[in-house]
């Protein structure tokens, strides 16, 4: 018996797109264990509107802006060329579904930086309650998926190439989360130079002060493109990130 073949699903042509460039990074991947302490006593104070993407994202966004180096950009090419952005701006995934097609969007947030976090809770909630229509937060994404395939791989490199819109458009750094479900971490792939994955909370014994107690604890993880930075600022990256969620305030 032959197994049938169909079309490549359109609602899904911009990861397709996305996957290719990606695979020219040279991804490598760090973990840490975050105590959420912190940001669930925020949670609970501002009734629990706050959601943890937002909480990385604006101390993500403030740990690379205070770096030169980690907010650099490759251009890759027979000529690789750097070029360092002044805002953050942090690409979050969303998973959505368009005409009955379940799919994964990405949605920016905008100099990051140098927003507060009700206000980055703010654009998250928008893109999480947009119907991908073609004329809402999506429209760029849908009018990408009308295309063929193979244009819509050209048109991307395209569009990305040049650096500075690669950041505005896909993030300085990407923030994804797997939280929902019981699920310990996320290795992200990236097209750009960072890439967070947020795991499931989970109330786990740890040591404070010599005895054990039980905190909860999400894995909290790096990828970077070690092409444009080396381990050793992403780790301290990784490590400013997770003393700024744990220390919350």
């Amino acid at each position: 018996m032959s197994t049938p073949l169909r079309d490549f699903p359109a609602q899904r042509r911009q990861t397709y797109a996305f996957l290719r460039d990606a695979r020219a990074t040279c991804h490598v991947h760090l973990l840490t264990d975050v105590d959420a302490s912190a940001l669930r006593r925020d949670r609970a104070d501002s009734g629990g509107r706050t959601s943890y993407v937002s909480y990385v994202v604006k101390t993500a966004a403030e740990a690379i802006a205070t770096n030169a180096e980690a907010r650099t950009v490759l251009r890759d090419g027979l000529r690789p060329r750097l070029a360092t952005v002044e805002d953050v701006h942090a690409k979050v995934l969303f998973d959505k579904t368009v005409d009955g097609q379940r799919c994964v969007l990405s949605g920016s947030v905008e100099a990051a930086q140098r927003r507060d976090v009700a206000d980055i809770q703010g654009v998250i909630d928008d893109h999480k309650k947009d119907e991908v229509t073609p004329d809402g937060l999506f429209a760029q994404v849908r009018r990408l998926q009308r295309l063929p395939l193979p244009l819509a791989r050209l048109l991307y490199a395209a569009v990305l190439r040049d650096p500075r819109r690669r950041a505005r458009l896909q993030g300085t750094f990407s923030v994804t989360s797997v939280g929902q479900e019981p699920v310990r971490a996320i290795l992200p792939m990236i097209a750009g130079t960072w890439g967070f994955g947020i795991g499931t909370i989970c109330d786990t014994p740890v040591v404070r002060e010599g005895e054990i107690v039980v905190r909860p604890v999400f894995t909290l993880s790096l990828t970077f493109d070690h092409r444009v930075v080396d381990g050793a600022l992403a780790a301290e990256l990784l490590a400013e990130v997770k003393y700024g969620l744990e220390n919350w305030s």
